[in-house]
């Protein structure tokens, strides 16, 4: 395996790292990503007209207007991406779902194909397309590996999600000015314990998209609302001014509280040296020990009793967060997980040459 193609889009940011870590093992990287390849008449034209149909109830949620319009996105992205492959001749290529591609378009690409889902992505239908064409499926999720299992798809496995350490590290002269934060996308789930933590504490800022509309009767939120995107040195500037960064699911997924997929955010935080304040995980690391190296919660209550005791207790968040620092070092690396989808695709072109 000599050269790989990495298809996806350029956020949140998972590619770069990935192409760090698969040319430190050697291998040519291409990366193909979607948001290359929207034309301005679907951003400005299709979209917008789509948008005030579902508006104006004229469609039903889910159905949209010039679905085999060649120029619209989906459809272009599966016409430029066979001929990306086509011109480029990867010896295998790795989606990350996110998007999927045609059957049509899979059955184009003749080299050995890999999926990885990073999406909390649970729906039979969905996953059915994902791993549809596929050689190996990957996923962030062991609750989706059962799925899939579920309809005869065995070819799947755990993979993780990876930190840059080059990227995600300690500042050692940043001063801790915020008390907690967050980063990523409004839900109401979120917003309850957000607003739960403003009642500790004004120095809590937030990053991420949809907050401004729900915010505006809310004073308190709306003032911890610090942007709608925080990527790269920025948000490893933001660990490391934070004593505590907030992780939590934007949509539970049942009533055992405890959830399933872990993305890059918990190993980002950790590299950085701040405290991870988390809701809980099926795929949690047996390492990741509560109050000792990571500081967990159930219910909203017991977010407000843990996160009061941790504001008056610099010396246990210091503790906590050095210790949470010392375990992610030499894990969850880049440089690991390309090792990994490296072999599988050599194992699936070894199967291939030798039937």
């Amino acid at each position: 395996m000599r050269r790989i193609l990495i298809v996806y889009q350029s956020k949140p940011a998972i590619v770069s790292g990935l192409e760090k870590g698969l040319k430190s093992q050697g291998i040519e990287v291409q990366t193909f990503l979607a948001d290359d390849y929207q034309l301005w008449i679907d951003r400005y034209v299709f979209r917008v007209i789509n948008k005030l149909a579902h508006n104006l109830r004229i469609l039903k949620k889910g159905s949209f207007l010039f679905t085999k319009n060649k120029l619209s996105h989906w459809n272009y992205l599966n016409t430029k991406l066979v001929e990306f492959c086509n011109h480029n001749k990867p010896d295998g290529v790795f989606f990350i779902h996110g998007i999927h591609y045609s059957d049509e378009t899979m059955s184009q690409i003749t080299c050995p194909k890999v999926g990885w889902l990073v999406d909390p992505v649970l729906n039979p239908e969905r996953l059915q397309l994902f791993t549809s064409k596929m050689d190996w499926y990957f996923s962030y999720s062991q609750q989706a590996i059962k799925i899939v299992n579920q309809f005869n798809f065995s070819k799947a496995s755990y993979l993780p999600h990876s930190v840059d350490h080059r990227q995600f590290y300690i500042m050692p002269k940043q001063p801790k000015t915020v008390d907690l934060c967050f980063v990523g996308k409004h839900s109401v789930h979120r917003e309850k314990y957000i607003l739960a933590a403003l009642e500790l504490t004004k120095r809590v800022h937030i990053y991420g998209s949809r907050w401004l509309a729900p915010a505006l009767s809310k004073p308190a939120l709306l003032r911890s609302i610090k942007g709608t995107e925080c990527f790269g040195e920025k948000l490893n500037t933001l660990y490391n001014s934070s004593k505590i960064v907030l992780s939590i699911i934007a949509k539970p997924q049942g009533s055992n509280n405890l959830q399933s997929g872990i993305n890059m955010r918990p190993y980002e935080i950790l590299a950085s040296g701040s405290l991870l304040y988390s809701d809980k995980y099926e795929e949690l690391n047996p390492g990741l020990v509560d109050k000792k190296n990571i500081v967990l919660f159930d219910t909203l209550d017991q977010f407000k009793v843990t996160l009061a005791e941790l504001l008056k207790n610099d010396s246990l968040v210091e503790s906590i967060s050095l210790s949470g620092n010392q375990f992610i070092q030499g894990r969850f690396s880049y440089d690991e997980m390309a090792e990994k989808i490296i072999a599988k695709f050599n194992e699936i072109q070894g199967v291939r040459n030798n039937p």
